[in-house]
């Protein structure tokens, strides 16, 4: 596995930062779904390179190819899928912009789980490209730098919908997900998205596996943590962060908090409060 990461300041532009992260890696080295599957505090764009992947975001599964862009607002539940052992390669952009939605229509003007794949013409991605490698070598001067950021987020602007291309999963599979984003917070088992789905235990996490690499408890679990993370987010309390996103056990729930995000519930919260009302 291979990544670099570039910090870069944007107070002038009302956020706090941006870096980009350059990944090389193979289904083998992605082990860890914790690291996979996530919502955070931060706009996303994500470019691939090279690799057989999907991107799911919220309940939704998108095909990926070369010079694709999935981008995602902050806390959109998102994750890559690996489907096979080629070496995956992609650009990764984070950034916050707590005042500059006006300036990012493409991510916050669209419901959570639409809109977020573009497609781009071959100029666009040979530009899109260059402004990458540039960022992440971190050798360009401040201004250079800018003006980089907005060119990006410029072809970003203008880049085409392509949320509606055929989903490469099977369909049976979007009853349950579709169940899943309705009934997630309640004690929904796995047998009973079976039933719904109208196929056995067995075929279901076979699906989930092949389609979104993982089993359907484990996304379930997924979704209820970023949940409460949007929800610690808000100013919630731990404690309602915890019941109202289906989490019985408080304890179990601290333990799997601290092992998905890196600290306890607590500590996430007054990380992105202090974030936000930073100078």
């Amino acid at each position: 596995m291979k990544t670099k990461i570039t910090k870069i300041d944007l107070r002038a532009l009302e956020a706090s930062s941006l870096r980009v992260s350059y990944v090389e890696i193979t289904r083998k080295e992605d082990k860890s779904d914790e690291r996979r599957s996530h919502a955070h505090p931060e706009c996303e764009i994500y470019f691939n390179l090279t690799g057989n992947v999907s991107f799911m975001v919220e309940n939704r599964i998108y095909p990926v190819s070369h010079g694709d862009v999935i981008i995602t607002r902050p806390f959109e539940y998102h994750h890559c899928i690996l489907h096979s052992d080629e070496l995956h390669r992609h650009y990764c952009v984070f950034f916050n912009a707590p005042s500059s939605e006006g300036l990012l229509q493409k991510f916050f003007d669209r419901r959570a789980g639409e809109g977020n794949r573009l497609s781009l013409s071959k100029s666009e991605r040979e530009e899109f490209i260059s402004i990458l490698e540039a960022l992440a070598e971190g050798e360009s001067s401040e201004c250079e730098r800018y003006a980089l950021i907005f060119k990006m987020l410029t072809i970003i602007e203008h880049a085409k919908d392509a949320s509606d291309s055929k989903q490469n999963y099977l369909s049976e599979l979007d009853t349950v997900l579709d169940c899943i984003e309705k009934t997630f917070t309640e004690d929904i088992s796995v047998k009973q998205l079976a039933a719904e789905a109208g196929m056995s235990v067995n075929t279901l996490e076979r699906h989930f596996a092949k389609s979104l690499g993982m089993s359907p408890s484990t996304y379930i679990k997924k979704k209820r943590l970023s949940n409460a993370a949007r929800m610690l987010a808000d100013g919630c309390s731990v404690i309602e962060a915890c019941t109202a996103s289906g989490f019985s056990d408080y304890s179990h729930f601290i333990v799997l908090f601290k092992t998905a995000y890196g600290i306890t519930p607590l500590k996430y919260k007054k990380a992105v409060l202090s974030s936000r009302n930073a100078p």
